[in-house]
């Protein structure tokens, strides 16, 4: 019995053998035979002239078929990573200066040496699939600085105050063709919220791409966002200003000075003086048969509001004419 069972493992392994090796035998003939397999390669543009850049956004790879043996083909399936900096498809722009549609199947028949491959792997083009033709634009090359803008959306706990962003760098270099960059007046961080904020933020956040045709730098900026508590002070010995007076009369407002409440953030408050202020009293509303005027008061945006104001109306006096 145990005799029968190695005679037949003896021959199985026989036949399993003869299987494989007639198997790689097969393999070796078939692979020899030519193939042919489209895919992707790379569309590589070079020889731009100084100071042109492209108007509209090219390719980046075009859809081929080659022609070659199954053994590269396999090697190719394989290896793919291996091989894939080694497929190349070049369209030279060094006579372009303005405008060129390039009618790739006919150009890399003429300049098959721009189709670039493996020349480890037996491969040849034989067509271009899809795109049929490129079009090249060309536009003069414009660099310009754009301030940055904040879509970072921000809220505070009752009794804080969100006092604007402050950047660094406040504005961006930004690059590419003219007509695109002159598009651009400011440029913008990616979208963000922050909220229930009780203290300054300080963080860094990315630039959003405006165009993908305009190249900026930095990527990315930082952003110091202002959080204070509400707080409220009393500004003294305010200055009265009076607009629009004619030169053939003198004008007095009495009092000349005013007092107010201003609410705000804690430390904006704190560096406030009494001309950061604007009190302001119109002659163009003065009434012969009125006395009193109630001012307009301008405060800095910084600031929530204003209140208390005293006195909260003011005399004219006209003095005297001039003859």
């Amino acid at each position: 019995m145990n005799q029968m069972l190695m005679i037949n493992t003896t021959k199985f392994k026989r036949i399993a053998y003869s299987f494989v090796i007639a198997f790689v035998f097969w393999f070796f003939i078939k692979s020899e035979d030519t193939y042919t397999v489209n895919l992707d390669i790379p569309l590589v543009a070079r020889n731009l002239q100084e100071q042109k850049t492209y108007k509209e956004e090219v390719p980046e790879s075009i859809f081929v078929t080659l022609k070659g043996t199954g053994r590269s083909f396999i090697w190719l399936k394989f290896f793919n990573n291996f091989y894939r900096d080694d497929f190349k498809a070049v369209i030279d722009l060094s006579s372009i200066t303005d405008e060129y549609n390039f009618e790739l199947d006919s150009y890399y028949k003429e300049n098959p040496e721009k189709i670039v491959l493996p020349s480890s792997l037996d491969l040849q083009f034989v067509e271009v699939l899809n795109p049929r033709n490129v079009q090249i634009k060309l536009q003069r090359y414009m660099v310009k600085k754009v301030p940055v803008e904040s879509q970072i959306l921000v809220s505070t706990e009752p009794g804080y105050i969100a006092l604007g962003e402050q950047f660094s760098p406040d504005s961006i270099s930004i690059g590419g063709p003219e007509e695109a960059v002159n598009k651009i007046n400011f440029i913008f961080t990616e979208k963000d919220t922050l909220v229930s904020l009780v203290a300054p933020v300080n963080g860094n956040w990315s630039i959003i791409n405006p165009n993908k045709l305009v190249s900026f730098d930095p990527k990315k900026v930082d952003v110091l966002i202002d959080v204070q508590p509400i707080s409220e002070t009393i500004i003294t010995g305010i200055p009265v200003k009076l607009i629009n007076k004619p030169n053939d009369v003198n004008v007095f407002v009495n009092p000349a000075t005013v007092s107010l409440t201003i609410v705000g953030g804690l430390q904006q408050i704190t560096n406030i003086l009494p001309e950061d202020i604007n009190v302001i009293i119109d002659f163009d509303f003065w009434n012969s048969e009125k006395q009193f005027y109630s001012p307009t008061i301008k405060l800095p945006d910084y600031l929530i509001e204003w209140k208390d104001l005293s006195p909260n109306n003011l005399e004219i006096l006209v003095i005297k004419e001039i003859n």
